[in-house]
């Protein structure tokens, strides 16, 4: 399943972004919560709902900029996000991770990373969603190991990663990244580093995947 994300283009409107999707070939749209919606303000996440329906393209995710590792009141923080996300009926919501290196990551930043985690994906686990924190390069989640140690840590039946190519990594190897987190995907990116090759070993194993799309067309 090819999901159209809004991520990429803050400048343009929801409602060419539509269109964008439909030339494309997509079957769902992925809306943010800090330009196309906002988080908290339900009744945008509604008209958008429609607006979806409409067109025929699924409201399957919500893109947040919801951040891993602030010290913040977590479920103050997070409920405006879900509600958003509960509105628009989505089935995942995808956040972004602790800005911190894996490599200069300790025990405590994934142990902290972990429990802030177990809470948010209560949250949605009572709304029936998954969270899918973004795999990204300088931060917690940019290897395998240290995906898989944090989704470990954190033991969540709705927690999963969101995986994306590494630019500064060999299309070989991130063939290779993406295949030991088979069993940890809950959906995959699909931007300018993408090859063939991800597509076709995603074909074979998992066909249902969400792949969100970020470039704009299909290549």
């Amino acid at each position: 399943m090819v999901v159209f994300s809004m991520i990429q283009y803050p400048t343009i409107s929801a409602d060419d972004l539509f269109t964008l999707a439909k030339e494309a070939g997509t079957t769902g749209m992925e809306w943010d919560d800090t330009v196309h919606l906002h988080a908290g303000r339900t009744h945008e996440a509604t008209d958008a709902y429609w607006q979806a329906v409409r067109t025929n393209l699924a409201p399957v995710s919500l893109v947040s900029q919801y951040t891993l590792g602030s010290k913040r009141n977590i479920q103050e923080e997070f409920l405006p996000v879900i509600d958003c996300a509960f509105a628009l009926h989505t089935s995942f919501i995808r956040i972004q991770p602790t800005p911190i290196p894996s490599a200069e990551a300790k025990f405590l930043t994934f142990n902290a990373a972990a429990q802030e985690l177990r809470t948010i994906c209560d949250l949605a686990n009572t709304f029936d969603m998954e969270v899918h924190v973004i795999a990204r390069p300088g931060t917690l989640t940019d290897t395998p190991e240290s995906i898989r140690r944090l989704i470990k840590m954190a033991n969540c039946r709705n927690f999963k990663c969101s995986w994306q190519p590494d630019p500064a990594v060999s299309d070989q190897d991130n063939l290779k990244n993406l295949q030991s987190l088979r069993e940890y995907l809950g959906s995959v990116v699909m931007n300018a580093s993408w090859k063939k090759e991800y597509a076709t070993y995603l074909e074979s194993t998992l066909p249902n995947l969400p792949i969100l799309l970020e470039t704009g067309r299909i290549s």
